[in-house]
């Protein structure tokens, strides 16, 4: 494509044309421009080495499609990435103003390598009608209705946490319930399912409604503000909703060696916690949890405390027959199962609630005006990102 019908397309608009200018006059920044246009609206995505100058960038891009007279393209959103980030660095949205006649610096030249682009400094300040309406309001003073905006947006964003959590707490601990009471219950299948703990496999949806929601509520509260702090609250979630399980499960089993001891509940846990400590030298929930991932079976009467499960027993002779591995070997192995399949739910439950906590910070962007843009747009500039 000669160098003429690249101007004359870029005029016109036309995504490939404006990006291979703009890319041919940064290369001495090692700045890269991805380009994606759509109807009056303009998506540039920078990547740089180092982090793109956002006030460079907001001039190099407004004044040289200035210089161009692609008056076709009303509205400019700019993004700033790192090579390889995920997350932008920033974003700006310009209205452009077109009939305004003034002077700009030819930024998008046919001659790339003038001082004018690798020599530039950022400026002081925006052009008046290419200035951000977000940074002509910063510089205003807060008044009264932007503290009570202010002060409810924080209020919002409280509660909507507040719902996310409770609403992932609650589906964590039916389904607990449901397991324990229900799903384990089953003759013989519900060992299998206890052993391999079936339960821990509905964290895909209790995480999800966590991240979601998290995600949303930070579209009342500054935006990185919002990501810090629900990020840190997820962290402190995510071992929390996860033992909820092994803490039903750990009651049910005091309930009911006392019930069948016909012993208090407080009595219950000490001889509870003498077995436990006996087996793994640890007591408590923790000490169940340790002992749950090495023997399948739970005492319920104190002569079982030196005695095997019949079931764990038969199981134990005929691997023993089969394979020839003796009981510490293979309770061992099974440990390493255990351990294995925990880790699993684990690492399901961190990408699930990382990936839904992305998607409702992109909601969150839309709810709020701060990313203005289409879907349609967004998916060409997903895929520009990916190239």
């Amino acid at each position: 494509m000669v160098r003429s019908e690249i101007f004359s397309r870029a005029r016109q608009g036309n995504a490939d044309a404006l990006a291979a200018l703009m890319n041919h006059s940064l290369q001495a920044k090692q700045i890269t421009v991805n380009v994606s246009v759509q109807d009056q609206s303009m998506v540039a995505i920078a990547t740089g080495q180092t982090a793109p100058d956002r006030a460079f960038m907001v001039n190099f891009i407004c004044r040289g499609l200035r210089k161009l007279e692609a008056d076709s393209i009303r509205k400019v959103t700019i993004v700033g990435y790192l090579n390889g980030g995920t997350i932008p660095l920033w974003r700006e949205t310009i209205h452009l103003d077109t009939t305004e006649e003034a002077g700009y610096p030819p930024l998008l030249s046919e001659k790339p390598d003038s001082p004018s682009v690798s020599s530039a400094k950022p400026p002081v300040a925006y052009p008046a009608s290419l200035t951000p309406i977000a940074s002509r309001r910063r510089r205003q003073p807060p008044t009264v209705l932007s503290r009570l905006k202010m002060l409810l947006g924080v209020l919002v964003f409280v509660m909507v946490s507040g719902v996310a959590i409770a609403v992932a707490a609650l589906v964590k601990l039916l389904t607990a319930l449901l397991a324990e009471n229900s799903i384990y219950s089953i003759n013989l299948l519900g060992d299998l399912f206890r052993g391999i703990e079936i339960v821990e496999v509905f964290n895909v949806l209790v995480f999800a409604i966590l991240g979601l929601g998290l995600g949303v509520a930070t579209a009342f509260i500054p935006r990185y503000l919002g990501i810090r702090l629900n990020a840190l609250v997820i962290i402190l979630l995510l071992p929390t909703l996860l033992s909820f399980g092994t803490i039903i499960r750990y009651d049910n089993w005091i309930n009911e060696f006392a019930a069948n001891e016909a012993i208090s509940i407080t009595e219950s846990r000490l001889k509870t916690d003498r077995y436990l400590y006996d087996r793994i030298e640890e007591t408590g929930i923790w000490g169940f949890y340790l002992h749950t991932a090495r023997y399948p079976s739970l005492p319920l009467y104190v002569r079982q405390f030196d005695e095997r499960d019949p079931l764990e027993s038969e199981a134990v002779s005929r691997v023993e027959r089969q394979v020839g591995m003796n009981p510490d070997d293979l309770s061992f192995l099974f440990s390493v199962c255990m351990w294995g399949i925990r880790g699993f739910y684990f690492l399901v439950s961190v990408i699930t609630v990382i990936g839904h906590f992305g998607q409702g910070i992109d909601l969150a962007d839309r709810l709020s005006g701060r990313v203005e843009m289409s879907p349609e747009t967004e998916a060409d500039l997903t895929g520009n990102r990916l190239e």
